[in-house]
Order: structure tokens, then C-alpha cells, then sequence
């Protein structure tokens, strides 16, 4: 589906593009602000990601997109492989909103927990 998006071949409100990236609103988002952020050349995951230019690129244009919206805290996320990944095309997600809680969760808890 990713690939469509990129072609312009399926329909996505997209925030930004050039040569090498591009971002569009998830749908369904899952936080007020939700945006992929995808490689323009299909690469499956994270872990086939070999190009460290392209990867800072991906990690720029997702601090702008956050910054475009207005956000003063975001979390940008990508997972790899099975079950964690859905979509077989790497995709770094850009989430923002008031809602969100800690993705740390237990390694958060411990850490402000004394051992």
C-alpha cells in the first residue's frame, strides 16, 4: 500500500515529499497527530535499512513534520518484523498529543522507581 501512496497511485493527505522521503497522515491515527514517514525506494524494515544518509533524512523530516504541527513533544517510532510490524514497508511513525502516555512503560516505572 505504501508503494501506492508514493506512486500517487492511492489516496493519502501527504504533509511532505522530495527526491527520497515522503509523509502522509496515518489513517486511521491513532493520536491527534499521526504521520508516516516513508522512504521513497521500498526498503521492508529497520533492520534492512543500510543507508545511514537516508536514515537521518527520515529522522529529520520527521522532526519536521512535528515541528510544522506545532508539537513541543512527539515521539517517532518504527518497528521491525512480525508481529510488531503490519506493513512490510519501512515507516517511521511521528505521534504528537496531549493523550499519549510513556512508551517505556516498565523500563519507565523501574527507572523512576528506587532499586
Amino acid at each position: 500500500m505504501f508503494c501506492r501512496i508514493v506512486a500517487h497511485e492511492a489516496p493519502a493527505t501527504i504533509r511532505y515529499e522530495d527526491a527520497d522521503v515522503i509523509a502522509f497522515d496515518a489513517e486511521p491515527a491513532a493520536t491527534p497527530l499521526h504521520v508516516l514517514v516513508v522512504p521513497r525506494n521500498h526498503i521492508r524494515s529497520v533492520a534492512e535499512l543500510a543507508d545511514t544518509e537516508l536514515a537521518g533524512r527520515l529522522v529529520l523530516v520527521s522532526s519536521r513534520i512535528a515541528a510544522d504541527a506545532g508539537a513541543k513533544s512527539f515521539r517517532v517510532a518504527t518497528n521491525s518484523g512480525a508481529p510488531l510490524q503490519d506493513v512490510f514497508h519501512l515507516h517511521w511513525h511521528v505521534m504528537a498529543g496531549d493523550a499519549m502516555g510513556h512508551p517505556a512503560g516498565i523500563a519507565f516505572s523501574r527507572r523512576t522507581q528506587k532499586l
